[in-house]
């Protein structure tokens, strides 16, 4: 009797032993899982603002010389601007920070894209309603700003209007960038 109840408790621990170890092995892929998601949307949110820093910059230096010699207060205007985006551009990309900032910035860029498009490019806001301090990802309306404007006004004649619009809703924002090109 006593013999039959040490198998059993061995076989218990036995069984109990391999359940955990496959509990365990089970939490640490998924959590290995996560990491790698997380890991993967950095190196894609990072790889998308340095493929967009050099078109901007070059088309930034170009307006600035140009500026130079027909307007240099907008020349020094526009390398504060330009100055006020790699600063940001420098900062530590895992952090959140509020979006009011994130407008400045791309104010910052509208201005430089401004000296450059002059009356072909106009600029609709309708962000009112989202809150100040929301927090999103650094730098990341100025990108989806720049391929607005990239692939729509650059690409018309004319230029046109470029639309920004925000909607708060379900604790969530939700941003919209529109330009005429269909």
């Amino acid at each position: 009797d006593q013999k039959l109840h040490s198998l059993f408790l061995i076989r218990s621990l036995g069984i109990s032993a391999i359940v955990g170890a496959i509990v365990l092995r089970y939490l640490y892929v998924q959590h290995q899982w996560r990491k790698n998601i997380e890991t993967a949307a950095m190196s894609r949110y990072q790889a998308l603002q340095s493929r967009i820093r050099p078109h901007f910059l070059f088309n930034c230096m170009n307006t600035i010389a140009s500026l130079t010699r027909k307007s240099p207060e907008l020349a020094e205007q526009s390398v504060e601007d330009l100055a006020d985006l790699f600063r940001a551009s420098l900062l530590e990309p895992s952090e959140l920070y509020e979006i009011a900032d994130e407008w400045k910035l791309c104010k910052h860029y509208l201005r430089i894209e401004g000296h450059r498009l002059g009356d072909r490019l106009s600029v609709e806001w309708e962000i009112d309603s989202l809150p100040d301090d929301a927090l999103i990802p650094q730098l990341s309306l100025q990108p989806l700003l720049e391929n607005t404007i990239y692939h729509g006004i650059e690409r018309l004649p004319e230029g046109g209007t470029i639309s920004i619009r925000g909607k708060f809703k379900d604790n969530r924002l939700e941003i919209t960038f529109s330009n005429p090109v269909p």
